[in-house]
């Protein structure tokens, strides 16, 4: 039996609660703000769906540390360590929800020893709910994951994101990685931007695609894609060859194999952000 089912279990049902408060949302008017750029937005919708969350843990679990991005946001500490710990993104992918673009979703996961036990990645618009337990799989809908496999470059689909930093020595490195990937005679088939790293990872886990790159990304978003990815059999690597993989250094790779992955590390540039 997976040790965390009753966690497991509490999550599946949190989120269909998050749903009820996130569908009328997606389709009506909404407040918006903006925390670090004019393309970093959140909404009433993220705040009372972190709320809710966040509440029903501490009524379930009261000695449980609790990670969620619009309550860090607010005092902008990451408490990451071997206790067990729920990190949360309400919403990830608020520009498509305010923009009513269907890639956008709730996201839990939990994690003992800083090690991420299972993640849940729900999509309320499109109905995809994207589980993986540590050591028993990933699933999309109850049915099985797995990664394509792709080893190389020309023949994989990649995805990335231009990220909420806006200036232009960033832009420039982006619009360089991009042009490193996309151009012959080793050009990738294709690059997509979806907005929403947990479901990026999700994509390379399900076999849409073959990998994924970004920078600048939280916690909150890659943690529970994390082990969806890894137990699809894809593989997840800093963009930094030879340095760990690590969730709070805000860059992944994500890959469908160690190859591409590799392939990818020598292709990119990083971009370095404050860690959380």
């Amino acid at each position: 039996m997976f040790p965390y089912e009753v966690e497991y279990n509490f999550t599946l049902t949190i989120v269909k609660e998050a749903t009820r408060l996130f569908t009328p949302a997606y389709n009506s008017h909404k407040n918006i703000e903006t925390k670090e750029s004019s393309s970093d937005l959140v909404t009433e919708t993220d705040k009372a769906i972190e709320k809710l969350i966040s509440s029903r843990i501490k009524e379930k679990f009261p000695g449980h540390v609790f990670i969620g991005e619009e309550t860090v946001s607010d005092d902008g500490k990451v408490v990451f360590g071997n206790n067990p710990t729920w990190i949360v993104d309400p919403i990830d992918g608020t520009m498509n929800f305010v923009h009513r673009y269907p890639h956008t979703c709730i996201v839990i996961g939990f994690s003992v020893n800083k090690e991420v036990q299972f993640g849940v990645v729900y999509n309320p618009v499109l109905d995809h709910l994207y589980t993986g337990r540590r050591g028993y799989g990933a699933q999309l809908n109850g049915f099985p994951l797995r990664v394509t496999g792709e080893t190389k470059l020309n023949k994989a689909l990649l995805l990335c994101e231009m990220g909420g930093r806006r200036d232009e020595e960033t832009l420039a490195i982006k619009a360089r990685n991009i042009t490193a990937v996309c151009v012959e005679p080793d050009a990738c088939h294709g690059l997509r931007m979806q907005g929403s790293a947990a479901l990026n990872m999700c994509a390379v886990a399900a076999g849409h695609a073959d990998g994924y790159f970004e920078f600048g990304m939280h916690i909150w978003d890659m943690a529970a894609a994390s082990v969806i990815l890894s137990e699809a059999g894809g593989v997840i690597l800093s963009p930094i060859a030879g340095e760990e993989f690590n969730l709070l250094k805000r860059r992944v790779i994500a890959a469908s194999s160690v190859e591409l992955g590799t392939v990818l590390q020598s292709k990119i540039q990083s971009i370095e952000y404050t860690s959380d």
